[in-house]
């Protein structure tokens, strides 16, 4: 009889079609990559033209604030540390982590602050067939006040614990940050001979002195 496999193929495709519609977002990636842009350009501009320490540490706890539930720093951090990871203690991941966590906000801080007065564009998707829920790339435009337009790429995954969609890679005009973050770990760990604590150490300084010497307008 053929019945019964007929009935557990059945079973099985409903099962199938019950879990995807349980975690169908609520929003889609270029929803939720947009507003979480909004957010961020709106603390830029709250803090634009203002250079005291006091605003500039309450600039970067915003904006590191705003970033917690957008972006993905477990698995980039994962990705930067390459093969250095399968060989790092527990201790080690988890200072690199809040290491990388902090060096991300100040390079994104630091960073988007010179882009104040752009406005981003969010363009529809170009790789329908190729989203998933674990790589869905949204493009975008970052235009600036005096015309030219520079293309920005976000590669983001859904969340099931988060239930919205996070970054985990970035593409700005042409500069792929997740490759550039890697090869620079791989450049340090390589001068401090495998030394990780002192990859670690390093990453932090470097990270550190860039964000110090950003010219706040």
């Amino acid at each position: 009889m053929i019945i019964k496999p007929i009935l557990s193929a059945l079973v099985l495709m409903m099962l199938l079609i019950s879990q995807a519609t349980a975690f169908t977002p609520s929003r889609s990636a270029q929803e939720s990559v947009e507003a979480g842009v909004k957010a961020i350009l709106s603390v830029v501009r709250k803090y634009e033209g203002d250079q005291s320490e006091e605003k500039r540490l309450a600039y970067l706890d915003e904006v590191s604030e705003v970033l917690e539930p957008v972006i993905g720093y477990t698995i980039i951090a994962r990705r930067v540390m390459g093969d250095a990871f399968d060989n790092a203690t527990r201790e080690q991941k988890i200072r690199f982590l809040d290491v990388f966590k902090r060096s991300m906000i100040n390079t994104y801080a630091g960073g988007i602050y010179t882009f104040g007065a752009y406005e981003v564009e969010v363009l529809p998707s170009q790789d329908d067939k190729k989203d998933t829920y674990k790589n869905t790339r949204v493009y975008m435009d970052v235009i600036s006040p005096e015309g030219p337009k520079y293309s920005l790429v976000q590669s983001v995954y859904y969340s099931k614990e988060e239930e919205d969609w996070k970054m985990q890679n970035a593409i700005f005009n042409g500069i792929n940050l997740g490759v550039t973050f890697r090869t620079q770990f791989q450049q340090i760990y390589k001068e401090t001979e495998g030394d990780l604590d002192a990859t670690i150490a390093e990453w932090e300084r470097i990270t550190e002195e860039a964000y110090s010497s950003t010219k706040f307008r």
